[in-house]
């Protein structure tokens, strides 16, 4: 499924994602946690507790470390990001502040 990984120190990449919770899990390495975009039909993943230390992104005064994956997200389910929706969302994944 196409979505947007969000790796510490670099820029956001359109790439294939896993397309459930166990596979994206998989990916981090460990339980998840989401974060739903206001107004947006998009949703954030990353780890719970993330034994990289390194801080990737801010997000609503939330500091998340580690690595994050962005989806499209519709009916409360994935969705792969539509073209649109991938140039709006790595416009606004590319500061060190998510902007909302």
């Amino acid at each position: 499924m196409k979505g947007i990984l969000i790796e510490p120190g670099k820029a956001p990449a359109v790439t294939a994602l896993p397309d459930t919770l166990q596979g994206i899990e998989h990916f981090l390495g460990g339980t998840c946690l989401m974060k739903i975009l206001p107004r947006t039909p998009a949703v954030l993943f990353f780890l719970e507790i993330s034994v990289d230390c390194r801080l990737n992104r801010i997000y609503r005064g939330q500091q998340i470390y580690g690595t994050i994956l962005c989806y499209g997200w519709k009916n409360n389910a994935l969705q792969p990001l539509r073209p649109a929706l991938q140039a709006e969302m790595l416009d606004r994944l590319k500061e060190m502040e998510v902007r909302v």
